[in-house]
């Protein structure tokens, strides 16, 4: 074991969590406790509460970490693992640090095992980054865009990712490389938890047969690395996820944090792969940086490198407990009522003894009751973190070099036994890697006694988001290296508009001949229908009622004519593998075929096709159309437009997408209900080439709660919305209204540190009981936001939930529930209502889930629209785990009229009625599909 002087320097530093909690609201640890610097300085009497694999983690994934002791490590993790409410001495600290870094280095891994990477997704409307799977028996590696839709795709195309380890984001930090990671950590979350509870039953089981307790297997977490911001954008969404027992880790790489001991060396590795990052700096960004160098134009306010590592385990803490904490949710603390921050479940203890809930007066309702002692739920620990330590947004591009490690050669038992070495164990560890000590003192290493082995295969990935960064990654040292590239036989390529006809790019390719150039770029690859089963679908309905239920826009066709093919490279496809073990070969026998949409309309169902036609007739009736117009003479803006983007509950699934709908309101704006992830790739879907002016008319974004399902598509949809309006915004400027509660505010504000994706043309509108409930735009502001006034009301669902209702100077309203119980509030404020948007998550038998789970069924949101007077109603957010259509009544009369969501359904408010008539046919349509 080192002694701990031999300790190599490393910029790492314990904080008291005292000094984080004054500083940026941290709801952890304490003061410097000690630095490894040659020396330890420590408080030897300080006992410290703090999570052990907390911390040693934050050691593991530094940079200035000990290459090859990762995976050590981390399995030491799982065998020193402390409580918070565990104290232990210092020394257990410096004991564990002592073990840790005499640990042997896996300098000399062997691959054992076939291994290959495949595409998962290519750029397409709503597939728009591009994502590899490196495919391990252990482990499976996700490298590449964690762009909105990649989850929707893995599921899509079954890709099993519960083995996954570590995700490599390429590129730079940004909403539109990194949209789908909060999403994919969520699922990944989840189906692990599954897993485990599975296992956890199975073993229960085993114990109680054989009588012996069965280890618990731990979930092994999840590893994050990309640029720089990395840990900071996950920190930005501790308000509205959290999960338990699922550790994540973030590693980020960047020029100024690479301590290597040379440039050629790994930047990070476990039992499997070795990863070289290469940090690619824009050509016009590095020349501005080195001019604030040279001419000492840095801001005072840099933070220095200390206080950058300070500020970095300062969000690494927020991160960590996020996911991997103790909190219960059955926690109940003590406060004054007027410390509580509404909205907030109430409890007080009666004169009983036994906890209830409080239904008394409020302080706003009565003063005298502000001192009164209520209990509250602690929320959980990210919650508690007001502000993050500010960052500024980075440019930089990170690519991969990634290899496997070496076959090894054939063992020679001879040699090793005339070297000394001892039959047994000590051959064994031999054959792993590892240099042995005989009993004579000698030390053995692996190559006196194995024969030549073969170079692992290995790939690079480089993302080019422009021309600018050419020149800087062809200047890489990398390339000339031997030892680097060794193996390396092939490149896939993210390139951005136009990067591929760049003569420096073709050049490097026909030079590169050795190398195997595979190319994902919106210039060479067709935006074809990605997402084939909600594709299928909206096939379906569209032969149905071609009117209301367009095909998916796509093309199958390359998108840019212009793009020049050449024989150095091929276009990436999905399903494409690439095989590196044993041998490095492109396999296409997995590559998804493009949909035959003419297959779909030849296979569907003939009875479908006669009630369709049937129905067509019937709303064609001119005495049909007669009545239907006098009935609805009295709405208004009747020819207002409703597009369902997303229709299911929860998370993204084959069928439907999350939350999200659109009402087009002609002479006043397009107004978006809820923006889940992936609402962006759904506008585009549907809209086709039109999306711009879509998007130019957008006035106004509302999102009714802080659940990552509603709201995770907000900042792609401000993005496209400021890249459409940017232009016009020089002659009149205008402004994107966001309304919600202060939540999604703070959550927006924080963001647009990491990216510069047009928040400072949004106009946040924080609804609340503080703010008021209550919006209403000033005379000018009115002309230019269309509606007269927005009405919320707070909700039975989530913390922040709420309802709204927009007013129009016409008269027309929309009236939206998001995620809700039935709420008489709601009906009051929506009375009258034009248009009920109303979730029906479950079915009527499901009553007791949708009281569990704070939902509605579809009976109780058609009792709403009776209630309210709504004169239309849609049903949408329905349960992921069935396809069937809602039973309801057909009792409806000419002023309510309601009916059911599908993804991509277009409807104007005076075709609701007409809708009725295509009830069997889709009846009939959902019947074959659940025969399927």
């Amino acid at each position: 074991m080192k002694p701990m002087s031999e300790v190599p320097r490393r910029n790492l530093y314990l904080r008291h969590q005292v000094t984080l909690m004054r500083t940026y609201s941290l709801p952890l640890v304490t003061r410097p406790l000690f630095s490894i610097d040659n020396k330890i300085r420590f408080k030897s009497d300080l006992s410290i509460r703090f999570k052990l694999s907390s911390f040693l983690a934050s050691f593991v994934f530094h940079p200035a970490r000990p290459i090859g002791r990762e995976f050590h490590i981390q399995n030491l993790l799982r065998h020193h693992e402390q409580k918070y409410d565990v104290s232990f001495q210092s020394k257990k600290v410096l004991e564990v640090l002592q073990v840790a870094t005499s640990l042997p280095s896996i300098d000399h891994c062997y691959n054992k095992m076939k291994s290959w990477a495949q595409i998962v997704t290519t750029p397409t409307a709503d597939t728009p980054g591009t994502v590899i799977l490196l495919h391990f028996d252990s482990k499976r590696y996700l490298v590449g865009n964690l762009a909105e839709g990649t989850q929707r795709a893995s599921i899509q195309r079954k890709f099993g990712l519960i083995k996954t380890s570590d995700i490599f984001l390429t590129g730079t930090l940004s909403w539109g490389n990194a949209g789908g990671l909060l999403g994919m950590i969520l699922t990944l979350a989840d189906i692990r938890a599954t897993s485990q509870d599975e296992k956890k039953a199975a073993s229960q089981k085993e114990s109680l047969k054989t009588k012996k307790m069965q280890p618990q297997e731990k979930n092994p977490g999840l590893t994050i690395h990309g640029g720089h911001n990395l840990t900071h954008f996950l920190a930005t969404s501790r308000r509205f996820i959290f999960r338990k027992g699922m550790p994540i880790s973030t590693n980020e790489f960047t020029v100024q944090r690479d301590n290597r001991k040379s440039d050629l060396d790994p930047c990070w590795r476990d039992e499997n792969i070795k990863v070289w990052a290469m940090v690619i700096q824009a050509e016009d960004e590095s020349i501005a940086k080195n001019e604030k160098k040279s001419f000492g134009m840095i801001s005072d306010n840099t933070p220095t490198e200390r206080e950058e590592d300070e500020f970095e385990m300062a969000r690494k803490s927020v991160v960590s407990s996020m996911f991997d904490s103790t909190w219960r949710l059955d926690t109940l603390v003590k406060r004054k009522l007027s410390e509580v921050q509404l909205p907030a479940t109430i409890f007080r203890r009666g004169e009983n003894g036994k906890i209830q809930i409080y239904n008394g007066p409020t302080i706003t309702e009565d003063s005298s009751v502000a001192d009164l002692d209520v209990l509250v739920r602690n929320p959980w620990p990210g919650a508690l973190v007001e502000r993050l330590p500010s960052t500024t947004p980075s440019k930089s591009s990170t690519c991969y070099i990634i290899k496997n490690y070496p076959q090894r050669g054939k063992f020679n038992p001879q040699k090793a036994k005339e070297l000394g070495v001892t039959p047994g164990p000590d051959f064994s560890r031999l054959t792993k890697g590892e240099s042995i000590v005989t009993s004579t003192g000698t030390t053995v290493t692996p190559e006196m006694v194995l024969g030549k082995g073969k170079d692992g295969g290995g790939f690079a990935i480089l993302e080019l988001p422009h021309t600018s960064y050419i020149e800087p990654l062809l200047a890489r040292k990398e390339w000339s290296s031997e030892s680097v590239m060794l193996g390396v036989g092939v490149i896939f390529w993210i390139l951005g508009p136009d990067v591929l006809n760049d003569p420096r790019i073709k050049e490097f390719m026909q030079k590169g001949k050795q190398f195997k150039h595979i190319v994902s770029s919106k210039d060479c690859c067709p935006n074809y229908l990605a997402l084939e089963s909600p594709a299928i679908a909206a096939i379906r309905l569209n032969i149905l009622d071609s009117k209301h239920f367009p095909i998916p826009d796509f093309n199958n066709e390359i998108q840019i004519p212009s793009c020049q093919k050449t024989d150095f490279y091929e276009e990436a496809k999905c399903g494409m593998i690439v095989q590196l073990e044993p041998s490095i070969e492109i396999q296409y026998n997995s590559v998804v075929p493009l949909l035959n949409t003419s297959n779909v309309i030849r296979q569907s169902s003939n009875e479908v096709r006669k009630l369709a036609q049937i129905a067509s007739k019937e709303v064609e009736n001119p005495e049909y159309l007669c009545t239907l117009t006098k009935n609805q003479a009295d709405i208004p803006s009747k020819d207002a437009e409703v597009i369902t983007l997303g229709t299911g509950s929860s998370l993204p699934s084959k069928y439907r997408n999350v939350s999200a709908t659109i009402v087009r309101v002609p002479g006043y704006g397009n107004y978006l209900f809820d923006c889940g992830e992936n609402t962006l790739g759904q506008l585009k879907r549907v809209f086709g080439s039109e999306v711009s002016d879509v998007l130019r008319n957008l006035k106004a974004i509302w999102i009714s709660h802080l659940h990552a399902d509603h709201h995770l598509g907000t900042v792609s949809v401000i993005k496209a919305w400021n890249e459409e309006t940017k232009e016009q915004d020089l002659i009149q400027k205008s402004k994107l209204i966001v309304a919600s509660d202060i939540g999604m505010k703070n959550w927006l504000d924080e963001y647009a540190e990491v990216e510069d994706y047009g928040y400072d043309r949004v106009e946040p509108i924080v609804l609340g009981e503080r703010s008021g409930l209550e919006f209403k735009p000033c005379i000018e502001q009115s002309l230019q936001v269309g509606f007269s006034s927005i009405k919320a009301c707070r909700v039975e669902h989530c913390a922040g939930a709420m309802a709204v209702v927009f007013n129009f100077p016409n008269g027309f309203k929309i009236a939206y529930s998001g995620d809700c119980r039935p709420s008489d509030k709601f009906v009051k404020i929506g009375q009258g209502a034009t248009l009920l948007i109303h979730e029906a998550t479950f079915e009527d038998e499901l009553q007791s889930d949708a009281i569990a789970k704070k939902h509605s069924t579809s009976s109780e949101a058609l009792d709403i629209g009776k209630r309210m007077n709504a004169r239309r109603i849609l049903l949408t957010h329905f349960s992921q785990r069935y396809q069937k259509i809602p039973v309801m009544n057909d009792n409806q009369g000419k002023d309510q009229v309601a009916i059911v969501a599908f993804d991509y359904m277009k409807i104007k408010i005076e075709d609701f009625a007409k809708m009725e008539y295509f009830k069997p046919a889709l009846m009939k349509l959902y019947e074959d599909k659940e025969d399927q």
